[in-house]
């Protein structure tokens, strides 16, 4: 991963040319970060928007831009971080959608949650530099721009902690499944656990903010509880692994709670 530095530009010279949308509305994505910059230099920002369009034709040839303007593979790693995290809040917008119907108390959270995800989104498309500034003190202030509150880990894990207090003890093994919001929230889980694998490799290279890496890997908790409270909400039964060893009905009786049921394996 250590070429992905020369892919990263100084802090004081991408803010100001940042874009979004391949270039359609000129407007920093992170302006408060540029105005520590104008306040200290002569360089003039002057914000325009004309407008979203839909296609640009600028990605046709498998390129594509982050916000420092510089435009790479999309098969980079940090456009493979990027689609992964979109499809995760893609999920989860379906799993919203399946809760809103059900009227589950957590909906909220997951709206919330994907706002969070924009914000990622946003830190791992500006990539930290480990260039020194001829200003430390105003880079410094760049980067604080660029770091992730960790108070949004805290509150994924005061929620964790809400609903796992609602819960039977977890004592074996549950399959993916418990309804189709409980399954859709498996789904959604897998695949943040798949955007955490995406994220490592910019971590490892001090390109983007460990503590979003931590956030993720708090978030695929927090989708597996409420996996397990969505089920237990709409009166379905978990379904735990028994082992063919454990035969014996008296066995398995001890391993089960009330609200789950038996698959066997054959093997």
């Amino acid at each position: 991963m250590a070429h992905l530095h020369r892919y990263t530009m100084s802090l004081r010279t991408f803010l100001p040319q940042m874009r979004l949308g391949g270039g359609l509305c000129e407007q920093t994505v992170t302006r408060t970060a540029a105005s520590e910059i104008n306040r200290n230099s002569d360089i003039i920002w002057k914000p325009f928007c004309r407008g979203m369009k839909i296609y640009t034709r600028t990605g046709d040839k498998g390129v594509t831009a982050l916000f420092t303007g510089e435009r790479l593979p999309k098969n980079t790693q940090f456009f493979n971080a990027l689609g992964t995290t979109d499809e995760l809040s893609s999920h989860l917008g379906l799993v919203k959608a399946h809760a809103e119907e059900k009227r589950h108390e957590y909906v909220d959270q997951l709206e919330r949650i994907q706002c969070i995800l924009q914000d990622i989104s946003s830190l791992l498309a500006t990539p930290r530099t480990q260039e020194l500034s001829d200003d430390p003190e105003r880079e410094a202030r760049v980067l604080k721009r660029l770091s992730f509150n960790p108070r949004h880990i805290t509150e994924l894990e005061e929620w964790i902690d809400r609903y796992d207090s609602r819960l039977p003890p977890l004592t074996n093994f549950i399959l993916p499944g418990g309804g189709q919001v409980s399954a859709a929230l498996h789904v959604a889980r897998t695949v943040c656990r798949r955007t955490e694998r995406e994220i490592v490799p910019l971590i490892t290279e001090d390109l983007v903010d460990d503590q979003v890496l931590s956030y993720i890997n708090r978030l695929s908790d927090y989708l597996f509880t409420i996996a397990r409270y969505a089920a237990l909400l709409e009166g379905k039964k978990e379904t735990i692994y028994i082992q063919p060893k454990i035969r014996s009905t008296g066995k398995i009786k001890d391993k089960v709670q009330e609200n789950q049921e038996i698959i066997q394996s054959d093997g």
